[in-house]
């Protein structure tokens, strides 16, 4: 039975479509992530083919290795110098030799010394060598004052300084170009799939309705009780099997081109008060997890809905609603930023949430935002089961 539900499933022509115009974009996806990088060549110009990741890193990584406070006193000095000795046009021309190599240490230093304020370069030219020297010193020093201005209560501030406290200084470099690439572009694609595979799992149910074969279908032996089992099961593998294909097929494509160098960079590099203490690798794949999540609840709530209204024109519309449209009412309505802090969209979005501090307090338990949510929504799916097995038990049950 249950090969025969899958078998329905992927026989389905439009569903065959929607499955190979997944693979397609993971493809298209690939390719703009493998030519999205900015290469300077040691001549001053510019090259965006897909070998520039791979050569962007293997430029930055001459400064891998361990940030020692001489290692970032040493990259201060030579940005100061080369804006100090060099002409614009001239400095354009050198850009890929002297200033593209330390560009990720730049941010963490221009990060490092602007936690209250928008990232900006120009407090690295009123910083002197001292100020560079004691780098981690004033990091640790912020980090302080940052769990206490965003902590409410004692507990939460306590909660913020052991977090902050797990992060081992001085911090190893290794260039992120491909890590930080692909974390955008698997967000964006995660977002597709959603959609997909809440238009592939809605027609599990619907299609019954719409053929007229429910009557006959909820008459048989099993019909209500095996039979509706055995199709949710098929949903859950459905939306498995479509997301691990098309997450791998993208992942592979790129990271066989751009290379994975940084893979064990702490992600503080790039956001220094993160309260996500967490390599790159490790972030891409909390992105693919929380993709997934949102994949399963756009799936569940897709199938109750059509269970719900016997038709699959509603029910298809319910991911892109998640997904594409709640984010844009949630910047309309920023004064409830507090209830779209915990909206779905988070889980396909967690670029924009890893850097901020949202913790929640539960009596004496902490919990941060990106977790909370993961946690939030993957009970939310596994709930949404029973409810469509429920509606549809019922449903035959009356109709005899």
């Amino acid at each position: 039975m249950f090969r025969l539900e899958m078998k329905r499933i992927f026989s389905k022509r439009i569903n065959r479509f929607a499955l190979v115009t997944a693979m397609i974009l993971a493809v298209i996806f690939a390719g703009f992530a493998v030519t999205s990088n900015r290469y300077v060549k040691e001549d001053g110009t510019i090259s965006t083919a897909p070998t520039s990741a791979r050569k962007l890193s293997a430029n930055k990584n001459q400064w891998s290795g361990t940030l020692t406070p001489e290692t970032l006193v040493k990259a201060y000095t030579q940005n100061k110098e080369s804006q100090t000795n060099y002409t614009v046009e001239e400095l354009d021309r050198q850009y890929g030799t002297l200033l593209q190599p330390i560009d990720d240490i730049k941010t963490f230093l221009t990060s490092v010394l602007t936690p209250e304020s928008d990232y900006d370069e120009s407090v690295l030219d009123q910083a002197d060598e001292t100020t560079i020297r004691n780098i981690y010193s004033t990091y640790q020093e912020n980090m302080k004052q940052e769990a206490e201005t965003c902590g409410h209560t004692p507990v939460q501030q306590k909660y913020l300084k052991n977090i902050y406290n797990k992060i081992k200084l001085p911090l190893q470099y290794e260039a992120y170009t491909s890590w930080d690439t692909m974390i955008m572009y698997a967000e964006t694609y995660g977002i597709i799939l959603a959609i997909i595979i809440g238009f592939m799992c809605a027609g599990i149910f619907a299609d019954d309705f719409q053929l007229k074969a429910d009557a006959v279908f909820y008459a048989t032996k099993y019909g209500r009780t095996k039979a509706i089992k055995i199709k949710i099961l098929a949903a859950l593998c459905t939306t498995t099997a479509v997301y691990c294909t098309g997450i791998t097929l993208l992942s592979a494509l790129s990271f066989a081109i751009m290379g994975t160098s940084g893979i064990d960079t702490m992600y503080q590099l790039q956001e220094p008060y993160s309260i996500y203490i967490m390599t790159f690798g490790q972030y891409y794949l909390l992105t693919l997890t929380c993709g997934y999540i949102a994949s399963l609840l756009a799936a569940s709530l897709s199938m109750l809905t059509a269970a719900i209204t016997r038709t699959i024109s509603v029910a298809v519309g319910i991911p892109f609603f998640l997904y594409c449209v709640l984010p844009f009412i949630g910047r309309a309505l920023s004064k409830y930023a507090g209830v779209f802090n915990l909206m779905p969209s988070i889980l396909t979005n967690t670029g924009n949430y890893a850097d901020a501090i949202n913790i929640y307090q539960f009596g004496p338990f902490m919990v941060c935002q990106i977790p909370l949510v993961m946690v939030l929504y993957t009970v939310t799916s596994l709930l949404v089961f029973p409810l469509i097995y429920r509606k549809l038990h019922r449903y035959g049950r009356n109709r005899r």
